[in-house]
């Protein structure tokens, strides 16, 4: 089973837009078809980027409720790592720092991201990173990891 860490904004884009593809990706991990690894600062910031005034105005099934069943999720059925070390890789959003460590500390088989400065690094300690619409087909078995890593790495296709 491949393993994955999402970063925040796929698992809060999941939340919001259940059926885009973000949210597939979790509803694979709901199905027991893919192994989500994250850590207790994803999910805290997964927290509170869903309770901002502007989401719960805009993403009235986002409720305090749905938010604390999600977390709890999270905690209780992702396997949850403890990051030791948050080595500084991305200089011009360091907070992103701690998906990568996640993803290491984690083993995982590939990191997704809809953010442009994770999504920059490509491939992190030979994890390639990928946008949720590029992993599905992978999940679905229809790229194989040989060629997602040669399409992370942002060589020509």
């Amino acid at each position: 089973m491949l393993r994955v860490t999402p970063d925040t904004n796929v698992l809060v884009r999941g939340t919001i837009s259940p059926h885009g593809a973000a949210g597939q990706v979790l509803a694979a991990w709901v199905a027991g078809n893919v192994a989500l690894v994250t850590c207790a600062q994803i999910v805290e910031e997964y927290q509170d980027v869903l309770t901002r005034p502007h989401i719960r105005d805009r993403y009235r099934h986002v409720t305090p409720a749905t938010i604390a069943v999600s977390a709890a999720a999270l905690r209780h059925d992702a396997t949850l790592v403890t990051l030791a070390d948050v080595p500084p890789v991305i200089t011009k959003d360091p907070d992103d720092d701690v998906v990568l460590a996640c993803a290491v500390s984690g083993g995982v088989d590939f990191i997704i991201s809809g953010d442009p400065h994770v999504l920059g690094v490509k491939v992190y300690q030979g994890i390639p990173i990928v946008t949720a619409e590029t992993f599905l087909p992978i999940l679905r078995g229809g790229v194989r990891e040989e060629r997602a890593t040669f399409v992370a790495s942002g060589a020509a296709v």
